[in-house]
């Protein structure tokens, strides 16, 4: 009986496992038939993977990998350039209030300047709104992986009618000009310094403190070391980068002259060079240019040196200190020995993260008549046995600047001049119904810069 019992029971369990039984057999199965695909999955994505590396072989082989990359879109063709600018108009008032009724020059063109252009040229006309400048900067550095490059500096406006050569007053009134302020070939040659570049091509100057550039100053207007001494561009070739890790570089280049000159006014060049030392806070700089500069003279030689400190101890504060020395050597057979000197002093404490005041104080004073009659290395042509002389010249300039986002700059600005002369008047500028009536004025700015790229931030 008990027999029959127990055979019953196992009779009965063997009933109910029985689905549970088939049940596991389906997933053992069905887990079977999921690896078998992934495995054919596996197989075709290495044979894919192959047949792409055979491809990319063949092309190497073929030397076509850098043709197919280069065709890939103007995406590639730009990604590793720098690009920048900006676009800045100005309003300027002379409260000498000069009259335009009595202006020989038309209108009210080159009333600012006086009759020795002692005053910023960039800035020329009274009570008048101006585009000053619409920038575009375009850069492909160079590195030890990337070793050919450029730059290009375009410009439009007010400030490329200056820098075209606009220097004479009564040329000002056009805001339509278009100047190439740099535009050069740069190389990192494989071999020497680390770091070293050559340029070829137009270039910005080594010296002084101040740039065409509106947003690289700390004023709207540039003083008169800039205006009367100073170059701001020149054609031909630069070489220079660190020394190491030192903290010193270095820069040496043959140019066509002080002035962009091209062609060159006469057989001879121009050598320019640099050497300085900076730190994170601190730097300190030399910066020169010798040769013949008069045109069809090759032997009235000419230089100028430049000595630029620069202080910046916080994010807050910064200034510098900016003297020139220069002379030209008894030019075109005179006996004359002219030269002239200037000191810049500028600086400007932030605030706040937006919002500061800069100034600058500028000295200039010449002998033998180097500004009033050379100007810029132009010769002494028609100059008198005695010639008259700038005993000073004083510019006192204060910029308020203020940020209204991370790309849009106001900047607001007083300036006062003063000119005295020796051996002739020093009534170099205009006051109401008087054109050539005082020694001094004032003027006020505002100026609005939108920078394509951000003044502050990321």
């Amino acid at each position: 009986m008990r027999s029959r019992l127990t055979a019953a029971l196992a009779a009965f369990a063997m009933l109910g496992l029985a689905p549970s039984l088939a049940m596991a057999e389906d997933v053992q199965e069905q887990l079977r038939q999921m690896q078998d695909r992934l495995q054919m999955m596996e197989d075709r994505l290495a044979a894919a993977n192959q047949r792409v590396d055979e491809q990319e072989a063949l092309i190497a082989e073929a030397g076509l990998a850098e043709g197919r990359g280069a065709s890939s879109g103007l995406g590639c063709l730009v990604c590793d350039w720098r690009i920048g600018g900006w676009v800045a108009g100005s309003y300027n008032y002379n409260l000498n209030d000069p009259n335009d009724a009595n202006n020989p020059n038309g209108g009210l063109a080159g009333t600012n300047l006086g009759t020795g252009l002692f005053y910023d040229p960039l800035h020329p006309d009274h009570n008048s709104f101006a585009l000053d400048q619409l920038w575009f900067e375009i850069e492909k550095e160079v590195s030890e992986e990337n070793r050919a490059g450029f730059r290009a500096d375009i410009l439009y406006g007010k400030t490329a009618k200056f820098l075209n050569g606009g220097g004479a007053v009564g040329l000002f009134n056009d805001d339509t000009a278009l100047y190439v302020h740099q535009a050069y070939v740069q190389y990192a040659p494989p071999i020497g310094p680390e770091g070293t570049v050559v340029k070829f091509g137009k270039f910005a100057t080594l010296i002084g403190a101040e740039a065409a550039g509106t947003i690289y100053n700390y004023n709207i207007t540039r003083g008169q070391v800039w205006n009367l001494l100073e170059p701001i561009d020149h054609i031909g070739i630069l070489v220079g980068g660190p020394i190491g890790e030192s903290g010193f570089d270095w820069a040496l280049g043959g140019v066509n002259g002080f002035l962009q000159d091209d062609p060159d006014v006469n057989d001879r060049k121009s050598v320019m060079g640099h050497v300085g030392w900076s730190s994170d806070q601190f730097s300190i700089g030399v910066n020169g240019i010798w040769g013949g500069e008069v045109a069809g003279f090759d032997g009235d030689e000419a230089g100028l040196v430049n000595l630029l400190v620069k202080w910046t101890p916080s994010d807050r504060f910064g200034m510098y200190v900016n003297g020139d020395f220069a002379w030209m050597d008894e030019p075109q057979g005179t006996d004359l020995d002219p030269y002239a000197w200037g000191v810049s002093v500028a600086g400007r404490y932030g605030f706040t993260e937006r919002t500061g005041f800069a100034l600058r104080g500028d000295f200039v004073r010449d002998e033998d008549g180097f500004v009033l009659f050379g100007g810029r290395f132009g010769g002494l042509q028609g100059a008198p046995g005695n010639v008259p002389e700038l005993d000073s010249v004083w510019s006192v300039t204060g910029t308020l600047d203020h940020l209204l986002t991370d790309q849009l700059m106001v900047r607001a600005e007083a300036r006062w001049d003063l000119v005295n002369i020796d051996g002739a008047p020093d009534d170099v500028f205009a006051e109401n119904n008087d054109f050539f009536d005082e020694d001094d004025q004032i003027t006020l700015f505002l100026e609005v810069v939108y920078n394509f790229n951000k003044f502050i931030g990321d």
